[in-house]
């Protein structure tokens, strides 16, 4: 079975991404070109003036983990679909959900079908179900 780690991730910290709408999110994630050609990536909660020191990054491999910061702190976040799949943000949900799954089954068991609770309690919990007679 496969769970939808962004869904369930998202839900239980109650926050959204946005992949196409930049003005629909509070934190910000996108590249943009140097004067001299480079990339660079930045992550701001204010893209109008975003902090060279803090905001912008030259590797995109610490994109994923100021990406779990804003959301960990309720802000939606905007990332195009291109660049979250660059720094493997399905992965992130995925280690994210495995390091916090007792949290995330005792504080949103609505969020699961039966189908997925159990095999969450099963596959990550070392549970095995129970017949209910």
């Amino acid at each position: 079975m496969e769970l939808d780690y962004k869904k369930i991730v998202l839900e239980y910290l109650n926050t959204s991404m946005e992949h196409d709408d930049f003005t629909k999110a509070e934190f910000k994630v996108y590249s943009e070109t140097t004067a001299d050609g480079y990339e660079v990536y930045v992550a701001t909660l204010d893209d109008m003036n975003p902090s060279i020191n803090e905001d912008v990054y030259y590797y995109d491999s610490d994109l994923a983990e100021a990406v779990m910061d804003a959301l960990e702190d309720h802000y939606s976040v905007y990332i195009d679909s291109y660049l979250y799949d660059d720094i493997y943000l399905d992965d992130t949900f995925e280690e994210y959900f495995s390091e916090n799954v007792e949290k995330i089954v005792s504080d949103s068991p609505d969020s699961f079908t039966e189908e997925e609770l159990a095999f969450v309690k099963k596959e990550y919990l070392d549970e095995d179900e129970e017949t209910e007679e």
